[in-house]
């Protein structure tokens, strides 16, 4: 279920809209919809799952989480499918994660899209033509107009960072793995955790590799949230065409990288 925790988290400068993020905080504690007890699971364990609004894009469509745990679950993994809405296969993934059977004390979030404007049209952006991925309010800087790059008004202008900030905030996973494309590889790029990186270089074999955005990334969901957050955040960039054995490939690692030890 949903934890309550206190936010303890700052921005490096003023958020705008900042009533906005209490708000989908808000909808995310209480707007559970379907909870699903007996999902797939491994031999002997019992997997609960539960479905969450946790806000709503620019054109009104809902930004969903899907909670899968297992009795004993303690130590929350979240798993971002998509922010780019032409980059796909990470969804794939998610959808993948949600039919695989779980071990004892597995908890996995996931997010099949943050960007539902954006998968629906197959674009980058979002509706306003903000890449959320420079949107985060850390490093933010105002970059990109007018291109897929744009950065935004401001730090965290757009719903949909607001509603995943919110999400993260409430969470608090120890572990978040955002997927992309298609530089293919496990980004090392200002890591909280060299450990995790490779971890999950050798279980989703994958190279390690330092994607630093050509001169240095700014306003990235990971750089925001290894800030300002407990826990681990990385990327993991899949191919430009990922093959149903890759998807199949990723989600199962993942399940293993998010299994207690």
């Amino acid at each position: 279920m949903l934890p309550r925790h206190a936010d303890i988290g700052c921005d490096d400068r003023r958020v705008r809209g900042r009533r906005g993020v209490l708000a989908v905080v808000a909808v995310v504690a209480v707007a559970l919809v379907g909870a699903l007890p007996g999902a797939p699971a491994a031999a002997g364990v019992v997997v609960h799952e539960e479905t969450v609004v946790v806000g709503t894009s620019v054109q009104g469509r809902d930004i969903v989480a899907v909670h899968r745990w297992a009795d004993g679950a303690t130590r929350p993994t979240m798993v971002i499918g998509s922010m780019h809405g032409d980059e796909r296969a990470g969804s794939r993934v998610v959808r993948r994660l949600r039919e695989l059977p779980l071990p004892d004390g597995s908890d996995l979030w996931l997010v099949p899209t943050m960007n539902p404007d954006g998968a629906a049209a197959g674009r980058r952006t979002n509706a306003r033509g903000v890449d959320l991925n420079r949107n985060f309010p850390r490093h933010w800087v105002s970059a990109g107009a007018g291109t897929s790059k744009w950065s935004g008004p401001s730090p965290a202008s757009e719903p949909e960072t607001q509603a995943v900030m919110g999400l993260l905030r409430q969470v608090r996973p120890r572990t978040v793995v955002v997927v992309h494309q298609p530089l293919f590889g496990v980004d090392s790029y200002r890591a909280k955790s060299m450990t995790l990186v490779r971890r999950l270089g050798r279980e989703l074999d994958l190279p390690v590799r330092s994607f630093d955005c050509h001169g240095g990334c700014h306003g990235t969901l990971t750089d925001w949230h290894n800030a300002r957050l407990p826990g681990r955040a990385v990327t993991v960039e899949l191919g430009a065409r990922a093959s149903d054995w890759r998807v199949r490939h990723t989600a199962r690692g993942l399940v293993r990288v998010a299994t207690p030890a």
